[in-house]
């Protein structure tokens, strides 16, 4: 129980800290068409790389934990770890997933009005702000993903040395 308030406290403070970072790059710099990551090619390669990289550590740790297992005895307190590190790679990788998604989305509906709706009249903030703002709150909250895959990993492999001793 202790773990998952842990853990929501965690989300919530990546969420608030990514979130605040984007609004306040959207909000006191002037050029941000300037800035090259946010292009539409850029984000969308960033993030289809990222993926990859989550799935080729998944793939790489599962391919690994198979031949261990082959020389390790059984040991049930280990696989629950390697079962609780997995769930956690699978999450961070469909978080990855789903934030590519909406980059995408974002991009093709920049351009589409919506009828009787008037952006400037119903958000306090510009549209195209707006899809500068998700870009860069979906770029730290995968940089966020990515960056917890890896402590994922380094756990897996102390937990895998600790039980090889």
């Amino acid at each position: 129980m202790k773990i998952k308030i842990k853990k929501a406290v965690q989300l919530i403070l990546i969420l608030f800290i990514s979130a605040g970072l984007s609004w306040f790059i959207c909000t006191f710099n002037t050029k941000l068409d300037k800035i090259s990551i946010l292009n539409d090619d850029i984000i969308i390669n960033l993030l289809c790389g990222l993926l990859a990289l989550s799935i080729a550590v998944i793939t790489l740790i599962y391919t690994l934990l198979e031949k261990i297992k082959e020389k390790m005895p059984d040991n049930s307190n280990i696989d629950k770890i390697i079962n609780r590190l997995f769930g956690t790679l699978k999450k961070d990788t469909w978080a990855v997933f789903v934030f590519l998604i909406i980059v995408v989305l974002v991009i093709f509906f920049r351009d589409t009005d919506i009828p009787n709706l008037q952006w400037s009249n119903t958000f306090p903030f510009s549209k195209l702000n707006f899809v500068y703002f998700t870009k860069l709150f979906v770029i730290f909250l995968s940089l966020s993903a990515v960056a917890d895959i890896i402590l994922t990993l380094f756990s897996l492999l102390t937990a895998l040395s600790k039980s090889a001793k």
